[in-house]
């Protein structure tokens, strides 16, 4: 049996520990009664997700089952993508949803239903998708950042990064993208920025940018409410220095999908898009903070995987 045609199932343990063994008990046997070839692993730490899929992946491995929620996806894709394989393989993905956000999932229409998901991945239906990527330097060392869902800058950035350090405390739970938000959304100030793209460019001082393969973030918001992952565009929404009465009007927009239609909120779609702002030390990537040092250069991968669809 070769490589390229079992499957790697990269389990997180934390994304929802209860009743877990049953879940996984029920996976592995559907796939040995599916005769469908494999090899799973857990993952024990942030980032392992990386390590274990990059590894895979340098071993000839083309096919992935990612048992986790939106930051696992994110980084398997970094993982297989980091390595430079998607310029001659075809390479496949799928997800069975365990996280508390699960946005990209949303997209789907895929739920916490594990039977469900299982039944999906038995069917094989796929089709190809975008993958977003992030070129930028680190202590003078140039490096990649690749998405599957969105990357945020300046507010969008400082909530997850906020959200995060709370989960160390309080767990995973749905509603702390909010709280950070909240929380932040009426202190935060807005800085420098320089933009370029072949539709345009901008400069002035940015509030928040959110560049978007998909449309969910946080929990189901959205502030790319078009975005689809699947047709060789990046979907930019921003607001430059909006004011009080602009963010109390623009809040309830991010859940009805209007957000766009607000004033203030500019908007476009391009495949390579140049920022240069000092407004935060750190940009989020799937909900996952990136520390860097700017500019950056943010740029879309047409058809670069196939995913498993409902």
């Amino acid at each position: 049996m070769s490589k390229a045609s079992k499957w790697v199932v990269i389990i997180n343990l934390k994304s929802g520990k209860k009743h877990f063994r049953v879940q996984m008990n029920y996976l592995l046997k559907k796939l040995d009664d599916a005769g469908i070839p494999y090899q799973h692993r857990i993952t024990e730490f942030a980032g392992h997700a990386i390590l274990i899929a990059r590894n895979y992946a340098q071993q000839g491995f083309l096919n992935f089952l990612v048992i986790g929620g939106d930051g696992t996806m994110s980084e398997v894709i970094n993982g297989i993508f980091s390595t430079g394989i998607q310029e001659k393989n075809q390479l496949k993905i799928a997800q069975i949803p365990r996280g508390t956000g699960n946005d990209w999932a949303r997209f789907w229409n895929m739920t916490r239903d594990y039977k469900d998901s299982i039944q999906i991945f038995l069917r094989g239906k796929s089709r190809k998708i975008d993958i977003g990527k992030v070129d930028f330097v680190l202590e003078g060392e140039r490096k990649s950042r690749f998405f599957i869902n969105s990357v945020g800058f300046g507010l969008d950035a400082a909530v997850v990064h906020h959200t995060n350090r709370l989960k160390r405390y309080v767990g995973s739970h749905s509603f702390l993208y909010l709280l950070a938000l909240l929380s932040a959304v009426f202190r935060f100030k807005s800085k420098p920025f320089k933009l370029s793209a072949k539709e345009q460019t901008m400069e002035g001082s940015l509030f928040t940018m959110n560049i978007a393969n998909g449309c969910y973030s946080g929990g189901g918001m959205k502030q790319n409410p078009h975005a689809v992952p699947y047709d060789g565009l990046l979907d930019l929404m921003m607001a430059k220095k909006p004011s009080f009465k602009d963010i109390i009007t623009g809040l309830p927009l991010i859940f009805n999908g209007k957000l766009l239609e607000h004033p203030v909120i500019e908007s476009f779609r391009s495949q390579k898009i140049s920022l240069h702002t000092q407004n935060g030390r750190y940009f989020e990537a799937d909900g996952i903070t990136v520390y860097y040092t700017p500019p950056v250069e943010i740029s879309i991968l047409p058809e670069a995987i196939e995913m498993i669809v409902p």
